[in-house]
């Protein structure tokens, strides 16, 4: 009995484990890939103000969350995103943390062309905190204090980002800021699909 239980622990992990990192893999492997490109291609892609409100250059808004200003500031935020996938997917499903991804790119978007002072932007934290938002959101009936907790804990986070600033959040590596407008933003954009999600459970089911 022991051995088979040992044996059959690998594919158990496994079948549980793989709609998440699928979900995982296809959103970090372009990102990974622009951390390699050539800094023609980061200016090309990353959302600069100017080039989205005069040239109306939209496709930034969306291109510039999947870069990263170095190597350590994508690991952190892939990894984040790796690990948000193999807790979440398995309870609530690939499709709708899939959806809750989009919240909260939406999210940051609508935040970068809100705050009018903000040049530029890199970076996936802003959409992972609407995954989180989102997916803790859309689970409350299952689970209503783990999510009542994390939202919570979730909410002190960023105010504490909006009313400390630099203070708390302070810069990356290479000196840039880190913009936790975007954080605001992107758990807003979650929370708004993951209420969707709460209050049309049928529709939230084929996804």
């Amino acid at each position: 009995m022991t051995v088979n239980v040992r044996q059959s622990f690998p594919g158990a992990w496994w079948r549980s484990a793989s709609p998440g990192i699928s979900l995982a893999l296809a959103v970090a492997l372009p990102a990974a890939f622009l951390l390699g490109v050539g800094p023609e291609w980061q200016l090309a892609l990353r959302y600069e103000r100017s080039a989205v409100v005069e040239g109306h250059e939209w496709w930034r808004l969306v291109t510039g969350q999947w870069l990263h200003v170095d190597w350590r500031h994508g690991v952190v935020n892939l990894a984040a995103w790796l690990l948000l996938c193999l807790l979440l997917v398995p309870g609530l499903g690939p499709g709708r943390v899939a959806v809750a991804l989009v919240g909260g790119v939406a999210g940051t978007a609508t935040g970068l062309l809100v705050h009018a002072g903000l040049e530029w932007y890199v970076g996936l934290s802003g959409a992972l905190h609407g995954v989180l938002a989102g997916a803790m959101l859309a689970d409350w009936r299952r689970m209503p204090r783990l999510a009542t907790l994390v939202l919570g804990v979730l909410a002190c986070k960023l105010l504490a980002e909006q009313l400390l600033d630099d203070r708390l959040s302070g810069t990356l590596a290479t000196g840039a800021r880190v913009v936790t407008e975007a954080h605001l933003w992107g758990a807003l954009g979650g929370l708004l699909v993951g209420a969707a999600m709460v209050f049309f459970p049928r529709r939230a089911r084929c996804v």
